[in-house]
């Protein structure tokens, strides 16, 4: 009789087990059939069930079905704005309830990259449309799915900017530097908000700092960091924390520049020109070092241009010749080195500006024409 009673309960047992699986396997079976709104109604049962609420492969099928009903040309009119969120949370209980070497979550990493691309996809269309708190809300779920990306962050600092919010933006830029993301454009763009923004004084340097620590060579951030300098009056340590660089890394042409730049400011054009003509020495394809020598030798002549201007009649006759000689000779000057800056970067338009108006002074006419015609190509 004890024997029997056994074999009762055991296969009582078995009609349970049964039972509390049947919405798992038909929501797996709807599934397989592209029958995602079925599966959907037999899986939403099975995650509440008191016997399936704790089962990885309740948890996982109810991620990929609410995540193929994304991707569906079908059923993606019955996704909401809460799909995504649903996909992630189930996905990361499946992690939960088995660990890194459980069967489901081994399947997770390849639904997570396509998770991913989906909530991307749907930010940049928001983004493209300019609604930028959409876009901004998806790209924090995107960065949730993939901690380590910096597309979805960097985007998100764009879409904030674009919507003016320069705070949020530069909190995105933090995320990216948290990230180990400390590349120089990083720094630039948070720098240019942080001085657009009500950032103090202090904290903009030490951004730059920082910024100087991960990217030494960075052009851009050096002249920054020294406009500070120069504008608390701090030329002469300016010059020497330059120099100081120099001396450790003699070859580094973008140091001379920078140098070469603070001394112009200081108005020692000769120094500035030794150095400018140190740094394209070291480096043929410096564009800054060119560009600011053909500046310094067009501004050379605009003086003498102005002088002789100004110049009454008589006087023109007796020094308007030589003073338009000595202009031609700056002029002649600055050519070359507009040229190598353009040649550097053939797409900057105020290098290709301030070529067409030396060419137009020396009558270089073909020339003249030839960069009026990229300059209303760029416009």
């Amino acid at each position: 009789m004890k024997k029997v009673l056994l074999t009762v309960l055991a296969a009582a047992s078995m009609q349970v087990a049964t039972a509390q699986n049947s919405a798992i396997n038909s929501a797996v079976l709807n599934h397989k059939s592209g029958l995602l709104d079925k599966a959907q109604t037999e899986i939403d049962k099975a995650i509440v069930h008191k016997k399936t609420s704790e089962s990885p492969k309740a948890w996982f099928y109810r991620g990929v079905i609410y995540q193929d009903m994304i991707s569906s040309p079908i059923y993606s009119k019955q996704v909401t704005e809460e799909t995504p969120t649903l996909v992630l949370e189930a996905f990361n209980k499946v992690k939960q309830l088995e660990g890194n070497g459980g069967e489901y979550t081994k399947q997770l990493p390849e639904r997570m990259d396509l998770l991913y691309g989906q909530v991307l996809n749907q930010a940049v269309a928001f983004h493209n449309e300019q609604q930028w708190d959409d876009a901004i809300k998806k790209y924090d779920m995107a960065s949730k799915i993939s901690p380590t990306d910096t597309t979805s962050l960097m985007y998100a600092a764009y879409a904030a900017t674009g919507k003016e919010d320069y705070k949020t933006a530069i909190t995105y830029y933090d995320k990216l530097l948290g990230i180990g993301h400390k590349t120089e454009a990083v720094y630039k763009a948070k720098i240019q908000l942080m001085q657009a923004s009500e950032a103090s004084e202090a904290e903009v340097m030490k951004a730059l700092e920082e910024g100087l620590a991960a990217n030494p060579n960075s052009v851009f951030l050096m002249q920054e960091e020294l406009k500070y300098y120069l504008a608390a009056g701090k030329g002469d340590e300016a010059t020497q924390k330059l120099e100081k660089a120099i001396a450790a890394d003699p070859n580094n042409a973008s140091l001379y520049a920078v140098l070469g730049n603070v001394q112009e400011r200081k108005k020692d054009l000769e120094g500035a020109t030794k150095n400018y003509k140190k740094a394209v020495e070291l480096d043929p394809n410096n564009f800054d070092a060119y560009y600011n020598l053909g500046v310094m030798e067009y501004n050379k002549a605009s003086e003498f241009v102005n002088k002789a201007a100004k110049l009454d009649y008589a006087a023109y006759q007796k020094q308007g010749k030589q003073l338009e000689a000595q202009a031609k000779k700056h002029f002649e000057a600055a050519a070359p080195y507009f040229e190598a800056a353009h040649k550097a970067q053939p797409d900057d338009i105020n290098t290709m500006q301030n070529l067409f108006r030396v060419y137009t002074r020396l009558n270089r006419k073909a020339d003249a024409e030839r960069l009026s015609k990229m300059l209303g190509n760029n416009e």
